[in-house]
This record gives C-alpha cells, sequence and structure tokens, in this order.
C-alpha cells in the first residue's frame, strides 16, 4: 500500500463507512481535475486525498442531506488544500 495510497484509503473509507466515501469521492475529483490541468503532481492526488479524510468530522449512520453536505465539504476543502480557490458559478 506504500505505493499505492489511494487503495488504502479507499480501504479505510469503505471500512469506516458513513460520510467517508462520500468524502473519499469527492476529494478525488477534485484532486484528478487539478492533476488534469497541471496544478498538482499525480502523488498529490492521494496526499491531498488523505488530507481532507484526515480533517472529516465523521457521520456514522448520515442522512441524504448530510451525505451531500459531507461531499460540498469535501471538495471546498480539497480546493484549499490544493490552492485552488473556489469555482466561478
Amino acid at each position: 500500500l506504500a505505493k499505492f495510497p489511494a487503495l488504502g484509503q479507499a480501504r479505510r473509507a469503505g471500512e469506516t463507512g458513513g460520510t467517508l466515501p462520500a468524502v473519499l469521492n469527492a476529494a478525488n475529483e477534485i484532486a484528478v481535475d487539478a492533476f488534469c490541468d497541471r496544478q498538482t503532481s499525480f502523488p498529490g492526488i492521494s496526499d491531498a486525498v488523505g488530507q481532507v479524510m484526515d480533517r472529516h468530522e465523521l457521520i456514522g449512520q448520515p442522512s441524504l442531506e448530510q451525505i451531500l453536505q459531507a461531499d460540498a465539504w469535501a471538495r471546498e476543502t480539497a480546493r484549499d488544500v490544493l490552492g485552488l480557490g473556489q469555482p466561478t458559478p
């Protein structure tokens, strides 16, 4: 897993459950977009995702609204971690 930290992150999210899988997915989407736009390195993807996951306050049995809030929070936090700023509407 040292060579492929994203696998460990995915396992952690799946085993933990709650809002963590949504957080992982949202942060990963932002980080991959940043990589594709040459705004981070390939290892920067898993670094950013890990930081977002570590900062997240887990909700174990979330409602749909809480999952959507966790998704939005993770996207904003990933942008902050990557130094991207907020998207324009």
